[in-house]
């Protein structure tokens, strides 16, 4: 952990590490709202909430993990590197994911590094007390599982739109993922730069800018940071949003 990430100090109340409005932020979120107070209390009871700047490190790869980590609020990147320098961004958190839950569980070496994409409190529950959790509460486990199988459904979906849809369909795909709306037009904002961008759409920087100028076609036009479609249905159609099921 970077030395410039400023871990809050503790000043819960009755032993409670975390402060009255931290685990009411941890209980607003999907991977704990269906937990019991009397639970979410026991298993954050020596939970602690860490902030972290733009661009620090929260780990490593390599590193063994000490911690489960879930972002209360901000965006984190993980990124994966090879001996020879090369680096991607695999996946970008948002509040309520976790990070890399299954080297946690298992005590292996996390795969990617993690950085703050944006000013982030991350949560960190000791991974020893959360691993024997697991093993002993019974609804803290089937949220863990069901979490993982979630995960596990979206991976499958970024593998196969990989291997069977284009540069710019895979764009599409991630500028429609910036809005709500699924009827009529929108204009979005790219919230990382591009190159950030094309590593999450698995494609180099160069091929990012070709992928917009196809989509130009398809009614996408990009000023800056901002970005108009045309025609949400229309766009959700070319690159055949929701059509696959797993």
């Amino acid at each position: 952990m970077d030395m410039n990430a400023q871990q809050r100090a503790n000043s819960g109340t009755d032993g409670h590490n975390l402060r009255p409005e931290d685990l009411a932020a941890v209980a607003r979120l999907p991977l704990f709202c269906d937990l019991s107070p009397a639970l979410l209390a026991e298993i954050t009871v020596e939970a602690s909430v860490t902030k972290y700047a733009r661009n620090d490190i929260i780990f490593r790869q390599g590193d063994i993990p000490n911690a489960l980590r879930v972002v209360l609020d901000g965006q984190v990147g993980l990124t994966g590197t090879i001996a020879d320098g090369g680096e991607t961004m695999v996946e970008i958190l948002k509040a309520g994911e976790m990070f890399i839950p299954a080297a946690v569980l298992t005590e292996k070496p996390f795969l990617m590094s993690a950085v703050a994409l944006q000013p982030s409190r991350i949560l960190s529950l000791p991974g020893e007390r959360f691993r024997r959790d697991v093993r002993e509460k019974s609804d803290l486990a089937y949220v863990m599982l069901t979490s993982l199988s979630r995960h596990f459904r979206s991976l499958v979906r970024e593998v196969k739109d990989l291997k069977l849809k284009s540069a710019a369909q895979r764009l599409a795909l991630y500028l429609i993922g910036l809005t709500t709306k699924r009827e009529g037009s929108t204009i979005v904002r790219l919230p990382h730069s591009k190159s950030v961008i094309a590593a999450r759409v698995g494609v180099r920087p160069e091929t990012l800018s070709r992928a917009f100028s196809h989509l130009k076609g398809q009614g996408v036009v990009v000023d800056g940071n901002a970005v108009s479609i045309a025609d949400i249905p229309a766009l959700r159609a070319y690159c055949h949003e929701g059509e696959e099921i797993i």
